[in-house]
């Protein structure tokens, strides 16, 4: 185990060292630490890197990590993106038990300088139609919610890239956010990798969004 205060080289099991008596189990611990952490934000990011999305790990305690959070959820931290409608993501995760297995949802934020209603959410979802319940095929995709006379029930439920990508990765969620962020989120309901091709679709996604017609 090589110290990190003199660089000298110690035992494995070695708890100070040996040549300058440094106590070695802070590093182990952190090392532990880095190794149990949830590396899902790290993968996220290099794999919309690898399709030329532009992204950045941003630095904890951002205020978009609050942005659809929830008492049984905690954030892994916000991704910024660079370039396109979509301009952050955050990853939460709700801890596995006993009984269920961990879960993680992908927010993306879309920023929106026009004015969002702040009397009632736009809140609209996918309802994914199989061939059987709970197990059968994804054989189509609508969506349903309080679109706040947006058209984007109409809008989405008609194209087919958005089909295709519900089916393809889980259930999608849009929100209008007036409270501290101010434009849209589109949420994802479990970790994805996205190809090149999905990128396009929810940038397609965002900009119906935010071409769609405004009521306050």
């Amino acid at each position: 185990m090589k110290c990190q205060t003199c660089g000298n080289d110690n035992a494995e099991d070695a708890r100070f060292c040996t040549g300058c008596g440094a106590s070695l189990s802070a590093p182990t611990a952190n090392r532990m630490k880095e190794r149990l952490r949830d590396k899902s934000r790290d993968g996220l990011i290099y794999a919309l890197n690898s399709v030329g999305v532009k992204a950045e790990m941003a630095e904890p305690g951002r205020a978009e990590e609050k942005v659809e959070d929830s008492w049984y959820q905690r954030s892994l931290g916000v991704i910024d993106i660079l370039e396109g409608s979509i301009r952050w993501i955050n990853i939460l995760k709700k801890d596995g038990s006993n009984n269920s297995p961990p879960r993680w949802w992908v927010v993306l934020g879309i920023p929106d300088e026009r004015p969002v209603s702040t009397r009632q959410q736009t809140k609209i979802k996918t309802v994914r139609k199989k061939t059987f319940p709970l197990f059968g095929k994804v054989v189509d995709v609508i969506w349903k919610g309080y679109d706040g006379d947006t058209g984007l029930v109409n809008t989405l439920s008609k194209d087919v890239p958005t089909k295709t990508l519900a089916k393809r990765i889980g259930n999608l969620e849009v929100k209008s956010q007036a409270n501290g962020f101010q434009g849209w989120t589109l949420t994802v309901d479990r970790r994805f990798s996205p190809t090149s091709q999905d990128w396009e679709t929810v940038e397609k996604i965002a900009g119906y969004i935010l071409s769609s017609p405004r009521s306050l």
